[in-house]
């Protein structure tokens, strides 16, 4: 293992190409099948990617913009610029091609990668003064030695990641070498992660949260990565890698509870390979209904905190050490202190240095060393933090109430019916819901109802089907006070989009997106 003070990533790297050389690293999965590649593999190629780039103009500095989903070379570029000291701008593959040339050109970019298979045609798009490579191979060249030799210091900017914007423009997250491996390495070291663990990858590389938690937590231990190849295949690609960890979002681990509701006990691990271990979850808060039924089977989900700012982890949880409901204990090195009004504040060696071009955004966001985390939460009588919600995210009814709607939006996320909720009501004398309905259970609902309809609209507009959800939606807020209840609610023929800036990369809502395009419809339903 390796000190977590004054460590690069290529650091990580080159001391596992020493102590494991020949030993399996990283799989990808092809067509159903495991292909592994040793550490002194991927050595090998870093080196050659890396002379491909310093044969391309790139120099200590300089920002290498990615564009690509998960693959082998995605991990074998990040791992090459910043062994030359560049800054590796991964940007997300899912964006609008007007989202990408906006981040491309904030961030500055002198080269370009593109992944041949990416949805929209940069080369078409960019600056023609830009250089755009291609993951094809071409441009690369042969290296007989694997040098991996690192121009870069702890202190100096890695990466920019451009947050997902969820209230507001992307901001670009200036994270240095020791904000990615001091984090790495806490994390690891709190939820206790060890050589002999093998990992399964769905969620984008391009987030922080993968990237952190499975690629350079791989990295620091020296365990076994595999890639998912691809997001419609993951159960598949359990049953292929057989992981010992996963690391995934609410709604990854809502979609594995609505599969095996009625299937026997046993049936969960079975779905994730059959050596499962543990499951961390990340980016939002978890249903209660879906925490209890891991927890039933013996496999509680394991529920973090944390930012883009800060690495992005703040808290874990040791699955000896879980409590349902709650977001873990602070890890070592990293202080978090809430304000009068609850505000979570956090200082370590995991802040970002600050938001690229945007000096006045950084003085706001970090003040004497303290980040602001714009979430608001509790210490438990156990000394794990429970998250209450975002601060600017709170409805204010016309009642003068108070509302965190996404505790609501938790509650609803449990059932079998709910795809997707979204809690509206600003100004209002109540709340109401934008409810996307499951669309296997709404066919089952309408089916075992003997109901006649010929569209996904009329499905949810059918007086019986919408009775169903009116009953689903009490049951799941029976618990909670008048104010949360849902009053008026609309049933979506559509889930939220990304490209229609209701969604971020990581599926969390954007609320301000979903109030523009929704507009009509949520006059309609106080109307």
């Amino acid at each position: 293992m390796t000190s977590i003070e004054a460590v690069t990533v290529p650091q990580l790297l080159a001391s596992n190409l020493v102590r494991l050389g020949d030993a399996p690293a990283l799989g990808t999965i092809e067509r159903g099948d495991l292909y592994w590649r040793t550490w002194r593999e991927i050595g090998a190629d870093v080196d050659r990617f890396s002379e491909g780039l310093r044969r391309a103009g790139v120099r200590p500095g300089d920002r290498v913009v990615q564009v690509s989903a998960n693959r082998y070379e995605w991990i074998v570029m990040d791992l090459a610029v910043l062994s030359l000291g560049a800054v590796h701008v991964a940007l997300h593959s899912s964006l609008s091609a007007a989202q990408l040339v906006r981040q491309i050109a904030d961030s500055q970019g002198q080269v370009v990668v593109f992944s041949q298979d990416a949805e929209v045609d940069l080369q078409a798009l960019l600056d023609p003064s830009l250089t755009v490579l291609a993951h094809n191979g071409a441009w690369m060249v042969d290296a007989s030695v694997i040098r991996v030799e690192s121009e870069a210091r702890p202190e100096d900017l890695a990466t920019l990641i451009y947050t997902s914007g969820t209230t507001g423009k992307p901001h670009g997250v200036m994270l240095s070498h020791q904000n990615l491996t001091s984090n790495a390495i806490s994390v690891s070291e709190a939820v206790g992660t060890n050589a002999d663990e093998t990992r399964l990858c769905f969620l984008p590389l391009s987030h922080i949260y993968a990237r952190t938690c499975d690629l350079y937590s791989w990295l620091y231990c020296g365990s076994r990565l595999v890639l998912a190849e691809s997001r419609e295949t993951i159960f598949r690609d359990c049953q292929t890698a057989q992981p010992t960890v996963i690391n995934g979002v609410p709604y990854f681990y809502e979609k594995v509870a609505q599969q095996l509701r009625d299937a026997p006990s046993g049936a969960l691990r079975s779905l994730l390979g059959g050596r499962i271990q543990r499951c961390f979850c990340g980016g939002a808060a978890m249903a209660p209904e879906v925490e209890v039924f891991f927890a039933s089977e013996g496999l509680p989900i394991l529920s973090g905190y944390g930012l883009t700012e800060a690495s992005p982890v703040v808290t874990a949880t040791a699955i000896e050490d879980y409590e349902p409901g709650t977001v873990g204990r602070p890890l070592a090195g990293v202080e978090v202190r809430l304000t009068e009004d609850h505000q979570v504040c956090v200082r370590g060696p995991n802040v970002m240095l600050g938001y690229w071009r945007d000096p006045n955004a950084t003085k706001q966001a970090i003040v004497e060393g303290w980040l602001n985390t714009g979430d608001r939460g509790q210490w438990e009588t156990s000394g794990h933090l429970r998250i209450l919600g975002r601060q600017n995210e709170m409805i204010v009814l016309s009642t003068g109430k108070n509302v965190w709607p996404a505790r609501v939006e938790q509650l609803l996320a449990g059932s079998p019916l709910i795809e997707r909720a979204c809690v509206v009501g600003e100004g209002r004398k109540c709340l109401g819901g934008l409810i996307v309905p499951n669309p296997d259970a709404l066919r089952t609902l309408i089916r075992e109802h003997g109901l006649w309809v010929w569209s996904r609209r009329r499905a949810v507009t059918h007086a019986r089907v919408r009775k169903c959800f009116r009953v689903e939606i009490d049951r799941l807020l029976a618990s909670v006070s008048r104010e949360e209840q849902i009053g008026p609610f609309a049933l979506l023929d559509r889930d939220f989009s990304l490209h229609r800036g209701e969604v971020t990369a990581k599926l969390s809502l954007r609320r301000t997106g979903i109030a523009e395009s929704c507009a009509s419809l949520i006059e309609r339903l106080y109307r």
